[in-house]
């Protein structure tokens, strides 16, 4: 080993004193050129060298009647030998930042056999590998384009890569790294059919709503007011619930997307809570009652008693008994039932929340056929935390459109909606848990229902869905998109093996003191496509996609703002920002006007945008 190191530093240094003498030959002749007219004549190859070291004008023949410059050359060698040497550190330390920069690292990657080659791109991601399908996902549209039948996830090899709206999408990446700038303002503009897209934030939102609304009616169900919006959607829960199957359908879905359904240790209570509230909701409609009752009811099982006697005259036979044996039954499991229903209810106590679960007389009903029938966009906009926690009731309208849409499904040609319903659920997990994800994650996508969720980690989902429905979910997902900065090892590791191998080349050399020489073996190794610390390395330009049984893809994304449209979006997202302005500015200054109930004079103007369902 030592032979070699100083065999390599010998043929450095030789190569260097040939630049230096060249350089130095090259000065002295050009220097003396200029001062005497005439180039000297040098003895050797390294004249230039013995002149800049020892200062001896005998290394050249001077030209007849003048002497060589001798200072000004070895000065001029002296800069020269500075220069050189600033640019050797220079382009050193280029080097070295270069191949620790992010370039060097995805330029690396991209060379790496193992992923997806541009002609399986070209075969199975491609805009016309969508389109192949047209026909059946799309019947509605006689000409349809990529973004009607696909989600366009990024590009890679100079191509945009899409994958089937028959596929359940999973987007996972942690904060801040660029899931909504880079992708889901994107796929909520494309999606051509009816869309239902979720968020804690405003920020999808205020990009999106104004080009949404030239495709279709826009809907903002805004409970909690924290979109801005001047004329959200209102929602009374208790429409529908004259038919007992709805009224149980809703009542579970609330207390699923409540703290205590979120809990696996008290199923049992989640699960009685949930019927109690629905015989609740059956009461209210049947009787004629808002949503003042059912928040009464509620809280206290002392005031249900009005309940009971609804049920028992109007209500589904047998109802009304039930409820009165629940409430009359030990008050140790009393309490424990209406644990859940209080707290699912406890948000009504807000004056704000409860009158945009108050419908006003004169607005417009929300029909969620008709939602299903055109471009439409419904925004749910809330927040799971803090006493005003609307999740709930979120999630039992998100499962009310979607029950709709699977009915209407299998009503229909091919049990598949003429008008694909769209899901990007952004943060669903921070919002409430939803019961129906791992159903619609593995079975939607056949029924026409789409479904894109966006998650931080998957240990966020296990959270909200017990382990095993979380892996479901990530399973049913047969397109992952995977962004860089994760710090699970555990899931990183799974999404190393999920990612697949490489051959790589390794040549060994070995030294024998006893022989001259050495031997040179190569040994062929398999190795992980990208270790743990390279995916999270990965920067926000860039992503990962492991589709089906296909090889993994090497994703370039760009943001939304280098799209062709991304003047328009500018305009309509800085219109939406003024009116969010206008509408928190005019609440700050009105003391409780964010939490008061408009006055009666206000409910007979036409407000544009305020519907019922």
């Amino acid at each position: 080993m030592n032979q070699s190191i100083l065999g390599k530093a010998a043929a450095i240094l030789i190569a260097a004193a040939m630049l230096l003498a060249l350089a130095f030959g090259f000065i002295a002749e050009a220097t003396t050129m200029l001062s005497c007219g005439t180039r000297p004549i040098p003895v050797n190859l390294f004249s230039g060298l013995v002149l800049a070291v020892t200062g001896n004008p005998d290394t050249y023949t001077a030209p007849t009647g003048c002497a060589l410059p001798v200072a000004i050359i070895r000065i001029l060698d002296a800069v020269a030998v500075m220069l050189i040497g600033g640019l050797a550190v220079w382009v050193l330390v280029a080097v070295r930042r270069y191949r620790e920069s992010d370039r060097a690292f995805i330029t690396d990657l991209r060379t790496r056999p193992g992923f997806g080659t541009a002609s399986e791109i070209r075969d199975h991601l491609s805009a016309k590998a969508v389109l192949r399908r047209a026909h059946q996902l799309r019947p509605d549209i006689p000409k349809p384009t990529a973004t009607d039948v696909g989600w366009r996830v990024g590009r890679s090899r100079g191509q945009d890569v899409y994958v089937s709206i028959e596929d359940s999408v999973a987007l996972e990446g942690p904060p801040r790294s660029g899931k909504g700038y880079r992708v889901l303002i994107s796929a909520i503009l494309d999606w051509s059919g009816p869309l239902i897209t979720t968020s804690t934030t405003n920020d999808n939102l205020t990009a999106t709503m104004r080009m949404r609304q030239t495709r279709g009616q826009v809907h903002v169900f805004d409970p909690q007011g924290l979109s801005g919006i001047r004329h959200p959607l209102r929602i009374s829960p208790i429409t529908g619930c004259e038919d007992p199957l709805v009224a149980m359908q809703r009542g579970t879905a609330i207390i699923t997307g409540t703290a205590l359904g979120t809990s696996r240790t008290n199923e049992e209570w989640a699960q009685a809570s949930g019927v109690v509230l629905g015989r609740l909701l059956h009461a209210a409609a049947v009787g004629g009652k808002t949503i003042s009752e059912l928040y009464d009811w509620g809280t206290s099982p002392a005031q249900t008693r009005a309940a009971v006697d609804i049920l028992k005259t109007d209500g589904t036979p047998g109802w009304g008994d039930s409820l009165d044996a629940t409430i009359s039954a030990d008050e140790k499991l009393v309490s424990s039932i209406w644990f859940g229903v209080q707290g699912a209810v406890a948000p009504l106590a807000v004056p704000q929340i409860r009158n945009a679960l108050l419908p006003r007389p004169g607005d417009e009903l929300f029909d969620p056929r008709e939602f299903l029938d055109d471009a439409n966009t419904l925004y749910l906009i809330g927040s799971s935390s803090g006493a005003s926690a609307m999740g709930g009731w979120l999630g039992a309208v998100l499962d009310d459109i979607v029950e709709v849409a699977r009915t209407t499904a299998l009503a229909s040609p091919g049990s598949r909606l003429p008008h694909p319903l769209g899901l990007i659920l952004d943060e669903i997990a921070n919002m409430f848990r939803w019961g129906n994800l791992p159903r619609i994650m593995a079975d939607g996508g056949g029924r026409g229902i789409c479904t894109f969720i966006v998650l931080q980690a998957l240990s966020q989902a296990e959270t909200s869905w017990s382990r095993a429905e979380a892996d479901t979910i990530w399973a049913a997902a047969t397109a992952k998109v995977l962004l860089g900065g994760a710090s699970h090892v555990g899931h990183l590791r799974d999404v190393e093996s999920l990612l697949g191998t490489r051959d790589t080349r390794r040549e060994q050399r070995s030294w024998s003191t006893r022989e001259a020489g050495h031997s040179t073996s190569e040994h062929l190794e398999r190795r992980a496509l990208m270790s743990v610390d390279e995916i999270r390395r990965l920067p926000p330009s860039v992503g990962l996609l492991a589709y089906r049984n296909r090889r993994s893809v090497l994703l370039d994304l760009a943001g939304w703002d280098e799209r062709r449209d991304a003047q328009t979006i500018q305009t309509g997202k800085r219109e939406t920002e003024r009116e969010q302005r206008a509408v928190f500015d005019t609440t700050t200054r009105v003391p409780n006007s964010r939490t008061s109930v408009a006055p009666e004079s206000e409910s007979a103007e036409p407000v544009e945008g305020v519907t019922e369902v």
